[in-house]
């Protein structure tokens, strides 16, 4: 790592993605100091419940660790369900740097502008290094933002539903293709299963897929350390309704 860090990696194993306590712990080591919390994640779309966020909160405590909590997703969220911001939790708020953004919420990706909230000290530590390194973004930018912010309950609620709908698109084609994808609760992304298909790796399977329909999608390995990833590949839904419907079209040739 660049920065001398040593990186402990805690693999959630699908379809469910459930957190573990006593494989939580396990993954702890004398020099932890920090943990990385992704929900609604990608690739798979994970949101970590309540229990599970307490079994966060537990481990956290006992350790005294700073949580980095990646939130970018909160409002693309599926199924009735609501997103918990972890700092919400327990005694979590006083020690979580919540990491947010505008990117996905507004469809504005290369504006690159998001926000994070932490606590007092901490804010002033995260300040100081972005002073340094990025100062701001362009004030155009920032009006833009701040329009969306704006935006009425109605947006977000509509916004879940079309991703929601182009979800469903997708997975459904994907079922039709032979390809069992596992159900994400949020973000816009797809991992299907390909374990069954005899391929000997996932890059092999999606450069077959890609050859053989024109339909792009990313080897689970690029997510995973280690063999787990190499039985999914990715895809992402975040596409208007007829490319979607376009797509599964072409995948389903893969049935024949």
């Amino acid at each position: 790592m660049l920065s001398g860090l040593e990186p402990q990696f805690l693999t959630l194993t699908p379809p469910e993605f459930a957190l573990s306590e006593n494989a939580l712990r396990a993954a702890m080591r004398s020099n932890t100091r920090a943990m990385v919390v992704c929900t609604p994640s990608n690739p798979c779309g994970k949101m970590f419940s309540a229990a599970e966020l307490a079994i966060i909160d537990r481990v956290d405590t006992e350790h005294n660790l700073l949580i980095i909590s990646d939130e970018i997703y909160e409002y693309i969220t599926y199924d009735g369900r609501k997103h918990i911001s972890p700092a919400s939790v327990g005694n979590l708020g006083k020690r979580t740097v919540s990491i947010m953004g505008f990117s996905k919420t507004f469809s504005i990706t290369g504006w690159r502008l998001g926000y994070a909230v932490a606590a007092a000290p901490l804010a002033k530590a995260i300040n100081l290094v972005n002073d340094l390194l990025y100062v701001c973004a362009p004030s155009p930018l920032q009006y833009g933002v701040a329009a969306g912010l704006h935006a009425s309950p109605e947006y977000f609620h509509q916004l879940r539903g079309e991703y929601q709908r182009k979800r469903d698109i997708l997975c459904d084609g994907l079922n039709d293709a032979g390809l069992t994808p596992l159900i994400p609760q949020g973000a816009y992304y797809v991992l299907a299963n390909i374990a069954h298909l005899g391929f000997p790796n996932a890059k092999a399977a999606a450069m077959y897929i890609l050859e053989q329909t024109g339909v792009a999608c990313i080897p689970g390995s690029s997510f995973y350390q280690g063999e787990a990833g190499e039985s999914l590949i990715r895809f992402c839904f975040a596409k208007d309704d007829a490319t979607l419907r376009e797509a599964v079209g072409r995948l389903r040739k893969l049935r024949k």
